[in-house]
């Protein structure tokens, strides 16, 4: 017989796991600031020293990287996320029912209303981003808005209510924001590669370092550059798939009632994947893909790198297929 684990106990572990998550982050940082610090640092004479030195004022300029791109994250996450997104914000005289649902169920599940934005597109999503205890925001497509009846865009805005209130968006901010600059500095240091090479080579021709050595280390920088983005999106996964499922469950027990979720991700599912088989999707800025409720992508993902669960498997929990 499984353990019964409460909503209440979920949350918490949800947020001890995201917190190790973008520890982990600001570790990755530190490993490869440290290697761009043995990249282009060991100049003098004093090879050994130098290069002890430069690895070392890496890794404390990549925490430093890190904590000031998570600081500024965490507290500007629905400015930017709603600027990645294209989404503006919206006024209660033109979508009064939109705007009152989310005031209502923000008020039903003990929070302060986010914003409410708008982005204007066909396909059919949502995010939200910010906290229950305010400077929130809530953004849902035209194309949701246009295809979804009261009860499956109500069970949509529960869901991204949830989030508020488990205050977890916040993390996977940050986990998209850490990861777009992970993937930058991934690629700085593949073209670094060359100046590396000849670089290492004069100090060895002054009898500095040890050739082989630097081969070994340039080997090892080389795999650990191919791995890193699948480290990255294994990460964000790691943040996101568990969110979803309990956004789902504490949505539904919001309003008291599950199957408009489950009605909305089915027909969003079906709707998406006839409308991105003609169309480029909005959200080309993947940084908020972890963020929307269904991944606006038509082609399928290994499960270990899919920031979102299967829709059916929601949908089948959400109608109560899993005990």
């Amino acid at each position: 017989m499984a353990k019964y684990i409460s909503t209440y106990d979920q949350i918490n572990n949800s947020k001890r796991n995201s917190i190790f998550v973008v520890i982990a982050y600001i570790l990755l940082f530190a490993l490869l600031f440290a290697f761009l610090g043995y990249l282009f640092g060991g100049t003098s004479s004093s090879y050994a020293e130098d290069i002890i030195i430069s690895v070392l004022f890496g890794g404390a300029i990549g925490i430093i990287v890190s904590l000031i791109i998570s600081i500024y994250t965490y507290r500007n996450s629905g400015k930017l996320l709603a600027k990645a997104a294209n989404a503006r914000e919206l006024r209660r005289e033109e979508e009064p029912f939109l705007y009152e649902t989310i005031n209502a169920i923000a008020a039903g599940a003990g929070i302060n209303p986010p914003k409410p934005f708008i982005i204007e597109t066909n396909e059919l999503n949502a995010f939200a981003s910010g906290s229950g205890g305010g400077k929130s925001m809530v953004a849902v497509t035209r194309g949701l808005i246009n295809n979804l009846n009261r009860e499956e865009l109500e069970g949509v805005i529960a869901h991204e209510i949830a989030h508020l209130k488990n205050e977890d968006i916040k993390f996977v901010s940050l986990a998209a924001a850490l990861s777009a600059t992970l993937l930058m500095i991934i690629s700085m240091i593949s073209r670094g590669f060359m100046y590396s090479g000849m670089s290492r080579s004069r100090r060895s021709q002054r009898g500095g370092g040890n050739p082989i050595a630097n081969v070994v280390i340039l080997v090892i920088a080389l795999v650990a550059m191919i791995l890193a983005p699948l480290i990255v999106r294994i990460m964000q996964s790691a943040v996101s798939q568990q969110r979803e499922y309990l956004a789902d469950s504490s949505g539904a027990a919001i309003i008291g009632y599950p199957l408009g979720l489950a009605s909305a991700l089915e027909k969003i599912e079906r709707l998406n994947k006839e409308y991105l088989a003609n169309h480029e999707s909005a959200f080309t800025n993947k940084s908020v893909h972890a963020l929307c409720i269904s991944r606006p992508m038509v082609k399928k993902f290994s499960r270990l790198f899919s920031t979102h669960p299967p829709i059916e498997e929601r949908v089948k929990r959400l109608r109560g297929g899993v005990k």
